[in-house]
C-alpha cells in the first residue's frame, strides 16, 4: 500500500534568457496539480535566474521532476532541485509577520562599495535582505549624448533592528564618505498608499539659495551667508539670524525678486520627476523657511 505525503521542492533553473521558459516549466507542474508557494524571476543581460517553490506529493515529485529536466534541458537552461523540509518551510513562512523596511539608494552610478556598506549595515542590524531591485534604466558604459545618469537600487528588508537610529546614523555615515543618497522606510500601508509628496525648496528643487541671491544682488553676500553659518552651527535661532539677513537687505527694489525668480536654476530631473507625480495623481506641495 502506497502511503503519499506532502512534498516541498525548489527548483532553480539558469540559463540564457527565451520565451516561454516560465509558460512550459509552469506547465509541467500544472500538468501534476502542483501548488505554487512561492515564485521569483529577474533578468541580467539576457540570463536568467528563476525560481519556484512548489508542493506536490512523493508519489508524484519523481516524475515532475523528470520531466522538468527534459524540459529544461531542451530548452536549453539549467535546473537544480532542493527538497526543504516541512518544518523548515514552516518556520520560514512565520517571518513574515516581522517588520518589513525598504532601503533606496540613490546616484549617479552605484557601486560595489556602496552596495557592500549598505548591506553590511543591514547584516549587523540583524536584518534579512528578501530582494533587490534596480528602479532605474539600464546604465550604459559610454554616454555619447553627455546625458545625466543616475542609477537607483531598492532593497526590501525583513525583520526587526536592534537599533533603528544606530542604523539611520550609520547610513547618514556611508553615504556622505561614498557620495550617495540613502533613505530607510518601514514598508506598510502608508508608505504604499502616499499621495501627497513635500519639498523644500532652496537648495531642493532650486540650485541655489534665495536669500543669499538677493544679498549678493543687494551687495551683502558676505555678510548674510556669516549670519546663515551662525545659525547652523546653533549660535542663533532662525528667528534672530531671519531677522538679521532681511534687515541688510533693505532698500533693494522690488524688481530684484522677479529677476531672481525668472532666472532660479532649477535642479537637475525636477521638471521630470514633477511631470511624473502629476501623471500618477500626487498631489505636491512646497513647505519652505526661506525667504522669500
Amino acid at each position: 500500500m502506497t502511503h503519499e505525503k506532502d512534498e516541498i521542492i525548489l527548483i532553480s533553473i539558469s540559463g540564457h534568457d527565451k520565451p516561454g521558459v516560465t509558460s512550459a516549466l509552469t506547465g509541467i507542474l500544472g500538468k501534476f496539480g502542483s501548488t505554487i508557494l512561492d515564485i521569483g524571476q529577474s533578468d541580467i543581460h539576457h540570463r536568467l535566474s528563476l525560481g519556484i517553490l512548489f508542493k506536490t506529493t512523493s508519489t508524484l515529485s519523481g516524475e515532475i521532476m523528470k520531466e522538468l529536466f527534459f524540459k529544461a534541458t531542451e530548452m536549453g537552461v539549467n535546473i537544480n532541485y532542493t527538497p526543504i523540509a516541512t518544518d523548515d518551510y514552516q518556520e520560514w513562512v512565520s517571518l513574515q509577520g516581522k517588520n518589513r523596511y525598504i532601503i533606496t539608494i540613490l546616484g549617479r552610478e552605484i557601486t560595489a562599495e556602496q552596495i557592500s556598506a549598505v548591506s553590511g549595515i543591514v547584516a549587523q542590524q540583524g536584518l534579512n535582505i528578501d530582494d533587490i531591485k534596480r528602479l532605474t534604466g539600464r546604465i550604459p558604459i559610454t554616454n555619447e549624448k553627455n546625458a545625466p545618469q543616475r542609477s537607483c537600487i531598492e532593497f526590501s528588508v525583513r525583520g526587526n533592528p536592534i537599533d533603528k537610529e544606530a542604523m539611520q546614523a550609520e547610513f547618514m555615515r556611508v553615504s556622505n564618505e561614498l557620495g550617495f543618497d540613502v533613505s530607510l522606510q518601514e514598508d506598510n500601508m502608508y508608505r504604499r498608499c502616499r499621495r501627497l509628496i513635500c519639498f523644500d525648496m532652496d537648495s531642493t528643487l532650486i540650485q541655489t539659495e534665495c536669500i543669499d541671491e538677493l544679498a549678493i544682488r543687494a551687495g551683502v553676500g558676505d555678510e548674510v551667508k556669516a549670519i546663515t553659518a551662525s545659525a547652523m552651527r546653533g549660535e542663533i535661532d532662525f528667528k534672530e539670524s531671519f531677522t538679521k539677513r532681511v534687515a541688510l537687505l533693505k532698500g533693494l527694489d522690488e524688481s530684484v525678486m522677479k529677476e531672481i525668480a525668472d532666472n532660479l536654476p532649477i535642479t537637475e530631473g525636477v521638471d521630470r520627476l514633477m511631470r511624473a507625480l502629476k501623471r500618477t495623481g500626487y498631489k505636491i506641495a512646497i513647505l519652505s523657511c526661506a525667504f522669500p
